[in-house]
Protein backbone atom coordinates (compact mmCIF):
# COMPACT_ATOMS: atom_id res chain seq x y z
CA UNK A 1 0.00 0.00 0.00
CA UNK A 2 1.07 3.49 -1.10
CA UNK A 3 1.46 5.69 2.19
CA UNK A 4 0.96 9.34 2.01
CA UNK A 5 3.00 11.83 3.31
CA UNK A 6 0.01 14.83 3.36
CA UNK A 7 -3.43 14.52 3.19
CA UNK A 8 -6.45 17.11 2.46
CA UNK A 9 -9.17 17.81 4.45
CA UNK A 10 -12.40 19.63 4.29
CA UNK A 11 -14.40 20.32 6.94
CA UNK A 12 -18.45 21.09 6.57
CA UNK A 13 -20.07 23.12 9.04
CA UNK A 14 -18.36 25.77 10.54
CA UNK A 15 -20.19 25.85 13.77
CA UNK A 16 -18.41 25.69 17.26
CA UNK A 17 -17.40 22.17 16.84
CA UNK A 18 -17.00 22.76 13.32
CA UNK A 19 -14.61 25.79 13.82
CA UNK A 20 -12.74 22.87 16.42
CA UNK A 21 -12.14 20.67 13.47
CA UNK A 22 -10.91 23.52 11.32
CA UNK A 23 -8.21 24.46 14.13
CA UNK A 24 -7.37 21.04 14.77
CA UNK A 25 -6.37 19.95 10.69
CA UNK A 26 -4.42 23.29 10.35
CA UNK A 27 -2.35 23.03 12.87
CA UNK A 28 -1.59 19.10 11.82
CA UNK A 29 1.88 18.61 10.29
CA UNK A 30 0.39 15.81 8.25
CA UNK A 31 -2.44 17.76 6.19
CA UNK A 32 -1.88 19.54 3.61
CA UNK A 33 -5.07 21.27 2.45
CA UNK A 34 -7.84 22.11 4.56
CA UNK A 35 -11.36 23.45 2.83
CA UNK A 36 -14.89 24.39 4.57
CA UNK A 37 -18.25 24.55 3.54
CA UNK A 38 -21.50 25.81 5.20
CA UNK A 39 -24.98 27.23 4.43
CA UNK A 40 -24.30 29.97 6.53
CA UNK A 41 -22.67 32.06 4.38
CA UNK A 42 -21.49 35.28 7.48
CA UNK A 43 -20.46 32.11 9.61
CA UNK A 44 -18.50 30.71 6.55
CA UNK A 45 -16.96 33.80 5.86
CA UNK A 46 -16.08 34.60 9.42
CA UNK A 47 -14.40 31.43 10.17
CA UNK A 48 -12.53 30.93 6.74
CA UNK A 49 -10.79 34.93 7.06
CA UNK A 50 -10.22 33.93 10.59
CA UNK A 51 -8.17 31.25 9.91
CA UNK A 52 -7.28 31.92 6.34
CA UNK A 53 -8.89 28.94 4.78
CA UNK A 54 -9.00 30.10 1.00
CA UNK A 55 -11.27 26.95 -0.32
CA UNK A 56 -14.80 28.27 0.61
CA UNK A 57 -17.99 26.69 -0.65
CA UNK A 58 -21.35 27.52 0.52
CA UNK A 59 -22.49 23.78 -0.29
CA UNK A 60 -20.45 20.85 0.25
CA UNK A 61 -21.46 19.36 -3.02
CA UNK A 62 -19.51 22.03 -4.72
CA UNK A 63 -16.73 21.43 -2.08
CA UNK A 64 -16.39 17.73 -3.44
CA UNK A 65 -16.97 18.87 -7.03
CA UNK A 66 -13.66 20.80 -6.90
CA UNK A 67 -11.27 19.48 -4.33
CA UNK A 68 -10.02 16.05 -4.57
CA UNK A 69 -9.71 15.73 -0.62
CA UNK A 70 -9.13 12.18 1.47
CA UNK A 71 -10.97 13.37 4.66
CA UNK A 72 -13.82 15.19 5.69
CA UNK A 73 -15.41 16.03 9.08
CA UNK A 74 -19.21 16.03 9.29
CA UNK A 75 -19.56 19.11 11.90
CA UNK A 76 -23.64 19.51 10.99
CA UNK A 77 -26.53 19.37 13.52
CA UNK A 78 -27.39 15.96 15.04
CA UNK A 79 -29.99 15.47 12.60
CA UNK A 80 -28.26 16.57 9.45
CA UNK A 81 -25.21 13.97 9.26
CA UNK A 82 -26.07 11.61 6.76
CA UNK A 83 -26.81 13.29 3.37
CA UNK A 84 -23.00 14.50 3.47
CA UNK A 85 -21.69 11.47 4.72
CA UNK A 86 -23.11 9.33 2.41
CA UNK A 87 -22.17 12.19 -0.18
CA UNK A 88 -18.71 12.18 0.54
CA UNK A 89 -18.43 8.10 0.89
CA UNK A 90 -19.97 7.85 -2.70
CA UNK A 91 -17.37 10.25 -3.66
CA UNK A 92 -14.98 7.69 -2.08
CA UNK A 93 -14.14 10.57 0.83
CA UNK A 94 -13.43 9.14 4.37
CA UNK A 95 -15.48 10.77 6.63
CA UNK A 96 -15.47 11.74 10.44
CA UNK A 97 -18.62 12.98 11.77
CA UNK A 98 -19.90 14.31 14.59
CA UNK A 99 -21.63 12.34 17.70
CA UNK A 100 -23.97 10.80 17.13
CA UNK A 101 -23.35 9.24 14.21
CA UNK A 102 -27.22 9.57 13.03
CA UNK A 103 -30.57 10.02 15.39
CA UNK A 104 -31.81 6.99 13.67
CA UNK A 105 -30.78 3.40 13.43
CA UNK A 106 -31.72 2.77 9.80
CA UNK A 107 -29.86 5.74 8.87
CA UNK A 108 -26.93 4.83 10.92
CA UNK A 109 -26.65 0.88 9.27
CA UNK A 110 -27.04 3.20 5.86
CA UNK A 111 -24.22 5.30 6.55
CA UNK A 112 -21.92 2.49 7.67
CA UNK A 113 -23.27 -0.22 4.84
CA UNK A 114 -21.65 2.62 2.48
CA UNK A 115 -18.43 2.91 4.24
CA UNK A 116 -18.50 -0.75 4.39
CA UNK A 117 -19.30 -0.78 0.40
CA UNK A 118 -16.51 1.56 -0.93
CA UNK A 119 -13.99 0.19 2.09
CA UNK A 120 -13.88 3.83 3.62
CA UNK A 121 -12.72 5.08 7.27
CA UNK A 122 -15.87 5.84 9.20
CA UNK A 123 -14.57 7.66 12.07
CA UNK A 124 -17.70 8.58 14.74
CA UNK A 125 -16.02 11.34 17.02
CA UNK A 126 -16.30 9.87 20.72
CA UNK A 127 -13.44 12.24 21.33
CA UNK A 128 -13.75 12.25 25.31
CA UNK A 129 -12.07 8.96 24.61
CA UNK A 130 -9.12 11.35 24.60
CA UNK A 131 -10.28 13.19 27.47
CA UNK A 132 -7.22 12.57 30.13
CA UNK A 133 -9.19 11.80 33.40
CA UNK A 134 -11.65 9.51 31.13
CA UNK A 135 -8.48 7.86 29.40
CA UNK A 136 -6.92 7.02 32.48
CA UNK A 137 -9.68 5.55 34.06
CA UNK A 138 -10.48 2.96 30.98
CA UNK A 139 -6.39 2.62 31.51
CA UNK A 140 -6.96 1.47 35.12
CA UNK A 141 -10.04 -0.54 34.33
CA UNK A 142 -8.10 -2.27 31.72
CA UNK A 143 -4.92 -2.84 33.68
CA UNK A 144 -7.48 -5.07 36.31
CA UNK A 145 -7.39 -2.46 38.88
CA UNK A 146 -10.85 -2.14 39.65
CA UNK A 147 -11.94 -5.75 39.12
CA UNK A 148 -15.26 -6.12 37.43
CA UNK A 149 -16.72 -2.45 36.48
CA UNK A 150 -20.45 -3.24 38.06
CA UNK A 151 -22.08 0.40 38.28
CA UNK A 152 -21.53 3.75 36.95
CA UNK A 153 -23.49 7.26 37.35
CA UNK A 154 -22.12 9.44 35.25
CA UNK A 155 -23.64 13.14 34.76
CA UNK A 156 -23.41 15.60 31.83
CA UNK A 157 -25.39 18.90 31.78
CA UNK A 158 -25.38 21.79 29.97
CA UNK A 159 -26.89 25.59 31.70
CA UNK A 160 -30.06 26.57 29.74
CA UNK A 161 -27.58 28.92 27.98
CA UNK A 162 -27.06 26.11 25.25
CA UNK A 163 -30.69 25.32 24.34
CA UNK A 164 -31.30 28.91 24.55
CA UNK A 165 -28.82 30.97 22.74
CA UNK A 166 -25.91 28.44 21.67
CA UNK A 167 -27.85 26.21 19.29
CA UNK A 168 -30.64 27.49 16.78
CA UNK A 169 -31.87 24.28 16.71
CA UNK A 170 -32.34 22.54 20.03
CA UNK A 171 -36.06 22.02 19.65
CA UNK A 172 -35.00 19.33 16.84
CA UNK A 173 -32.48 17.56 19.18
CA UNK A 174 -33.00 16.92 23.00
CA UNK A 175 -30.42 15.90 25.54
CA UNK A 176 -30.40 12.27 24.44
CA UNK A 177 -28.52 12.81 21.21
CA UNK A 178 -26.86 16.20 21.97
CA UNK A 179 -25.41 15.30 25.91
CA UNK A 180 -26.03 11.47 26.49
CA UNK A 181 -24.58 10.50 23.06
CA UNK A 182 -21.05 11.48 24.65
CA UNK A 183 -22.34 9.27 28.11
CA UNK A 184 -23.41 6.42 26.71
CA UNK A 185 -20.07 5.84 24.79
CA UNK A 186 -18.13 6.29 27.72
CA UNK A 187 -19.97 3.45 29.67
CA UNK A 188 -20.12 1.17 27.06
CA UNK A 189 -16.19 1.91 26.37
CA UNK A 190 -15.59 0.86 30.19
CA UNK A 191 -17.69 -1.66 30.70
CA UNK A 192 -16.66 -3.33 27.77
CA UNK A 193 -20.38 -4.34 26.88
CA UNK A 194 -23.18 -3.97 25.31
CA UNK A 195 -26.65 -2.48 26.80
CA UNK A 196 -29.61 -4.91 26.63
CA UNK A 197 -32.19 -3.18 28.69
CA UNK A 198 -32.84 0.64 29.22
CA UNK A 199 -35.43 3.00 31.39
CA UNK A 200 -35.80 6.52 31.30
CA UNK A 201 -37.68 9.51 32.77
CA UNK A 202 -37.97 13.16 31.42
CA UNK A 203 -39.62 16.28 31.21
CA UNK A 204 -40.60 18.82 29.62
CA UNK A 205 -41.87 22.35 31.27
CA UNK A 206 -38.93 24.92 31.83
CA UNK A 207 -38.13 25.23 27.37
CA UNK A 208 -41.22 24.50 26.41
CA UNK A 209 -42.67 27.27 28.14
CA UNK A 210 -40.09 29.80 26.28
CA UNK A 211 -40.74 27.88 22.48
CA UNK A 212 -38.38 24.96 22.65
CA UNK A 213 -39.47 22.22 22.34
CA UNK A 214 -37.74 19.63 24.36
CA UNK A 215 -36.82 17.77 27.06
CA UNK A 216 -35.41 19.54 30.12
CA UNK A 217 -33.73 16.70 31.50
CA UNK A 218 -33.62 12.90 31.18
CA UNK A 219 -32.09 10.03 33.25
CA UNK A 220 -31.82 7.04 31.78
CA UNK A 221 -30.51 3.32 33.22
CA UNK A 222 -28.98 1.15 31.19
CA UNK A 223 -28.80 -2.54 32.38
CA UNK A 224 -25.59 -4.50 30.40
CA UNK A 225 -25.35 -8.04 28.91
CA UNK A 226 -23.13 -9.22 32.26
CA UNK A 227 -25.20 -7.06 34.84
CA UNK A 228 -23.73 -4.19 35.19
CA UNK A 229 -26.03 -1.00 35.37
CA UNK A 230 -25.18 2.85 34.75
CA UNK A 231 -27.21 5.53 35.19
CA UNK A 232 -26.95 8.70 33.13
CA UNK A 233 -28.29 12.02 33.73
CA UNK A 234 -28.58 14.89 31.72
CA UNK A 235 -30.08 18.63 31.46
CA UNK A 236 -29.83 21.57 29.95
CA UNK A 237 -31.52 24.13 32.04
CA UNK A 238 -29.24 24.61 34.74
CA UNK A 239 -28.42 28.51 35.42
CA UNK A 240 -26.39 30.86 33.62
CA UNK A 241 -24.91 31.92 37.04
CA UNK A 242 -22.69 28.67 37.13
CA UNK A 243 -19.03 28.78 36.84
CA UNK A 244 -18.69 27.14 33.55
CA UNK A 245 -21.44 25.69 31.03
CA UNK A 246 -20.62 22.28 31.28
CA UNK A 247 -21.39 19.93 34.05
CA UNK A 248 -19.86 16.85 34.04
CA UNK A 249 -19.00 14.25 36.66
CA UNK A 250 -18.31 10.21 36.81
CA UNK A 251 -18.21 7.83 39.72
CA UNK A 252 -17.47 4.40 38.61
CA UNK A 253 -17.60 1.13 41.00
CA UNK A 254 -15.88 -2.07 39.65
CA UNK A 255 -15.59 -5.50 41.91
CA UNK A 256 -12.06 -4.51 43.86
CA UNK A 257 -12.12 -0.29 43.77
CA UNK A 258 -13.58 2.73 42.30
CA UNK A 259 -13.02 5.88 40.35
CA UNK A 260 -14.58 9.22 41.03
CA UNK A 261 -13.90 11.88 37.96
CA UNK A 262 -14.81 15.50 37.90
CA UNK A 263 -14.34 17.00 34.97
CA UNK A 264 -16.34 20.18 35.60
CA UNK A 265 -13.68 22.43 37.94
CA UNK A 266 -10.49 21.21 35.77
CA UNK A 267 -8.72 21.78 38.53
CA UNK A 268 -8.55 25.73 38.11
CA UNK A 269 -10.62 28.38 39.29
CA UNK A 270 -10.39 31.99 37.91
CA UNK A 271 -12.08 34.69 40.77
CA UNK A 272 -11.99 37.95 38.15
CA UNK A 273 -14.64 39.82 36.79
CA UNK A 274 -16.65 36.89 37.60
CA UNK A 275 -16.20 33.23 38.82
CA UNK A 276 -15.39 30.95 36.53
CA UNK A 277 -13.91 27.25 35.83
CA UNK A 278 -11.96 27.75 32.69
CA UNK A 279 -12.37 24.31 30.41
CA UNK A 280 -9.58 23.24 28.92
CA UNK A 281 -9.85 19.26 28.27
CA UNK A 282 -11.96 19.43 25.15
CA UNK A 283 -10.66 22.53 23.70
CA UNK A 284 -8.82 25.63 24.19
CA UNK A 285 -5.29 27.85 23.44
CA UNK A 286 -2.04 27.44 25.30
CA UNK A 287 1.11 29.18 24.42
CA UNK A 288 -0.81 29.77 20.85
CA UNK A 289 -1.01 26.74 19.77
CA UNK A 290 -4.64 24.98 20.14
CA UNK A 291 -4.97 22.03 22.57
CA UNK A 292 -6.81 19.17 23.67
CA UNK A 293 -9.32 15.50 23.25
CA UNK A 294 -10.90 16.93 20.20
CA UNK A 295 -7.57 17.54 18.21
CA UNK A 296 -6.15 14.45 19.53
CA UNK A 297 -8.88 12.29 18.11
CA UNK A 298 -8.38 14.15 14.78
CA UNK A 299 -4.95 13.78 15.09
CA UNK A 300 -5.62 10.06 15.66
CA UNK A 301 -7.47 9.78 12.28
CA UNK A 302 -5.31 11.60 10.14
CA UNK A 303 -2.48 9.34 11.61
CA UNK A 304 -5.18 6.55 10.78
CA UNK A 305 -5.53 7.42 7.07
CA UNK A 306 -1.84 7.79 6.32
CA UNK A 307 -0.06 5.17 8.15
CA UNK A 308 -2.91 2.75 7.50
CA UNK A 309 -3.45 2.51 11.71
CA UNK A 310 -6.53 0.66 13.07
CA UNK A 311 -9.36 3.47 14.40
CA UNK A 312 -9.90 3.33 18.02
CA UNK A 313 -13.42 3.96 17.50
CA UNK A 314 -15.30 1.52 15.28
CA UNK A 315 -18.00 2.32 13.16
CA UNK A 316 -19.59 -0.94 15.36
CA UNK A 317 -19.41 1.40 17.80
CA UNK A 318 -21.57 5.14 16.44
CA UNK A 319 -24.83 2.09 15.45
CA UNK A 320 -24.32 0.89 19.36
CA UNK A 321 -24.33 4.11 20.45
CA UNK A 322 -27.08 5.09 18.37
CA UNK A 323 -29.47 1.71 19.07
CA UNK A 324 -28.65 2.69 22.83
CA UNK A 325 -29.79 6.51 22.36
CA UNK A 326 -32.99 5.34 20.45
CA UNK A 327 -33.72 3.15 23.22
CA UNK A 328 -34.01 5.96 25.71
CA UNK A 329 -35.82 7.94 23.50
CA UNK A 330 -38.54 5.57 23.00
CA UNK A 331 -38.76 4.56 26.79
CA UNK A 332 -39.34 8.47 26.80
CA UNK A 333 -42.08 8.55 24.80
CA UNK A 334 -43.76 5.38 25.93
CA UNK A 335 -42.88 5.58 29.66
CA UNK A 336 -41.73 1.71 29.46
CA UNK A 337 -38.96 -0.22 29.64
CA UNK A 338 -37.44 -1.19 26.29
CA UNK A 339 -35.45 -4.17 25.52
CA UNK A 340 -32.20 -4.01 22.75
CA UNK A 341 -31.40 -6.99 20.66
Amino acid sequence: MNVKKRIKVGVIGVGIQGERHLRAYLENPLVEKVADADIVTAKLRTVSQLYGVESVYASYSEMFENEELDLVSVATPDFAHKPPTIEALRRGVNVVVEKPLATTVSDAEDMIKEAEKRELLLFINFFNRWSPPFALTKERIEKGELGDVVYAYIRLSDTIYVPTKMLSWASKTNVVYFLMSHTADLVRWFFSDEVVRVRAWGSKEILKKVGIDTFDYVVAVLEFRKGGKAVLESAWILPESMPCVVDFKLELIGSKGAINVDARSQGIEVLSQKYEYPRYLVASDIHGRFFGSVKESLNHVVECIIYGKEPLVKPIDGLMNVKVLCAIVKSLETGNEVQLT
